[in-house]
């Protein structure tokens, strides 16, 4: 697969979700809400699981190029690995109070785990390049880690259904951070910092995925009631590590300012694909605050593809590549689906 052709993948999954099994409609059944809703995450972690474990594992040892590790990455670019390091140091309260929101639902609850297990592999593999890189040395390593002990992750909606709300669009935000920043290290020539972020990235374009199907179950059992939480949750949203990291405003504006992440990037490529994506209606979005002129784009948009489905031109069900091609895990031969 030719560079441009990898991106545009990365791109589809960042923004589109990634998908080894369809985004069938829920069944509606006669069983309870509560009951088809556990039943459908349940199987949803299966499909997740399976699909992880034997195509999208990946070792911080042997699948990133150490060898070739250099430092030609900017300190800008140290600064923004370094801040990034810095929110998945909060992994243990994300987990730990989700989880505890989430319990009495299997799925969610073991999805949860194997979050954890994941995002722990993002803090490990970022401060190993921070340090063999030569961009931060052990000493401040430490010194840095010291400064956030005294901050605690809270739970930003008390809604198991708002939660979900919110982590989509999170890890949406953090999948597109990640992707960007991917292509700063390869414009600078960093191929060692390129590659971890492009597993990290594909790491957290399949959570967003899980929770974007999660909230497609609730808008098929209770659309109303789901769409006034995205909503709320939209005019609430906030990335954790404003109120986490020590002096986040000057990291935040360094962030901004390489294009990396801010207010037009949030606007531009997390917030409008997901509402074009969760299929609203109308009226629906004009509850989301988007301006007339945009509700009739997405709205036109949504007819003409439902339209094309009706007549058999365009089919409701989208494969997309699990990972770039040239990403093997564990040196394992990927197969990939075109």
């Amino acid at each position: 697969m030719d560079t441009k052709t990898e991106d545009q993948v990365i791109q589809t999954q960042l923004t589109q979700g990634r998908s080894d099994w369809p985004d069938e409609p829920l069944t509606i059944t006669t069983a309870s809400v509560d009951a088809q809703i556990e039943d459908f995450f349940y199987d949803s972690y299966l499909r997740y699981f399976k699909t992880a474990e034997s195509r999208r594992r990946w070792c911080v040892d042997s699948d990133i190029p150490w060898a070739e590790i250099t430092s030609n990455a900017s300190e800008t670019t140290a600064l923004i690995v370094e801040s990034f390091s810095a929110v998945e140091m909060f992994l243990p309260d994300y987990t730990h109070k989700i989880t505890d929101l989430v319990r009495k639902s299997r799925g969610r609850a073991l999805f949860q785990a194997n979050w954890g297990y994941e995002e722990s592999k993002h803090s490990i593999v970022l401060d190993m390049w921070l340090e063999r890189s030569g961009k931060r040395t052990e000493d401040q390593m430490a010194e840095f880690e010291r400064s956030l002990l005294g901050g605690e992750w809270k739970l930003p909606f008390d809604s198991p259904r708002q939660m979900i709300c919110y982590t989509m669009i999170q890890e949406l935000a953090t999948g597109v951070n990640y992707n960007n920043l991917r292509e700063r290290a390869e414009s600078e020539g960093d191929v060692c910092l390129a590659r971890v972020l492009r597993w990290v990235a594909a790491d957290e374009s399949a959570h967003y995925n899980f929770f974007r199907k999660g909230v497609k179950a609730f808008m098929e059992l209770d659309p109303e009631g789901t769409a006034k939480d995205i909503k709320w949750v939209f005019d609430h949203f906030s990335m954790p590590a404003h109120a986490l990291i020590p002096e986040w405003d000057e990291r935040g504006k360094a962030i901004e300012d390489a294009g990396v992440y801010g207010p037009k990037v949030y606007l531009g490529k997390v917030r409008r694909p997901i509402i074009e994506d969760l299929a609203l209606t109308r009226e629906q979005l004009r509850g989301t605050g988007l301006s007339e002129a945009e509700v009739q784009e997405i709205s036109d948009k949504e007819d003409e593809r439902q339209e094309a489905i009706r007549q058999g031109k365009y089919s409701r069900f989208t494969t997309i590549a699990t990972s770039p091609r040239l990403l093997h895990p564990c040196k394992r031969i990927v197969t990939t689906i075109p």
